[in-house]
């Protein structure tokens, strides 16, 4: 399984103050940090308590008792979340940076996802199934993932069946991503498919190199380079 000695935890409730703890401190070592010193955090805790209340229809009691359950990930650039082989065993929520997903074969490797600010990340098949999974998450940027253990958000559903509603909302955002770039594959060009992505995520090509987005489209890079250009004449 995906070890996670060594991360770290976030205590809350959600009340102005964060403590953050190595997993093997006590409570009397924790550091206590505000949300002006910690602004990454705060900013990610506003809009989880936003799909918690407004989208979801669960209350800040319901709110404070998940963020209990949260630990912290910081990421170096080009480390790994996952790795071919592990199994998830976490819910991640990207409070900073851009990761890959991706797959590899004797062929190179294919990316299939990206990551951003606020979106969820796990290797989502992996954690339902708790299986070893078959894709690798990468961290493109420096990168910080709050997240929840497989066995924590179990716990919390059998303790509240509300928190299914959370369950489902994670499963509808996979299922409804993947539908999309199954159907973009089959009815749309790769000069479509790049419009679409630079919609969706307009800092795509500040963010992320053309290489791995020319693989996300299922293309050279140096296709890549003539799509942009014939789109930029065309214009």
């Amino acid at each position: 399984m995906l070890s996670l000695a060594g991360w770290a935890y976030v205590k809350l409730p959600y009340n102005g103050g964060i403590s953050i703890c190595q997993d093997n401190c006590s409570d009397d070592s924790d550091e206590k940090l505000t949300f002006e010193s910690f602004y990454n955090l705060a900013e990610i805790m506003d809009s989880l308590i936003t799909l918690f209340t407004d989208r979801l229809g669960l209350n800040r009691d319901q709110f404070d008792t998940f963020c209990a359950q949260l630990k912290v990930k910081s990421l170096k650039k080009k480390e790994h979340l996952i790795s071919e082989g592990s199994v998830c065993n976490f819910m991640g929520f990207v409070s900073s940076g851009t990761l890959r997903s991706y797959v590899k074969n004797n062929d190179g490797e294919f990316n299939n996802d990206f990551y951003f600010d606020h979106d969820f990340v796990s290797a989502y098949t992996s954690f339902l199934t708790q299986m070893p999974t078959n894709c690798n998450i990468e961290a493109l940027t420096d990168s910080t993932i709050h997240y929840i253990s497989y066995e924590k958000l179990n716990g919390l559903i059998d303790h509240d069946n509300a928190f299914l509603k959370l369950s489902k909302y994670v499963s509808d955002t996979y299922f409804i991503r993947k539908c999309k770039r199954e159907t973009s594959f089959l009815k749309y060009s790769a000069s479509e498919r790049l419009e679409h992505l630079s919609s969706l995520y307009p800092e795509i090509e500040q963010r992320v190199s053309q290489y791995h987005i020319a693989s996300y489209l299922g293309v050279k890079p140096e296709s890549l380079s003539r799509i942009k250009l014939l789109t930029y004449i065309n214009k």
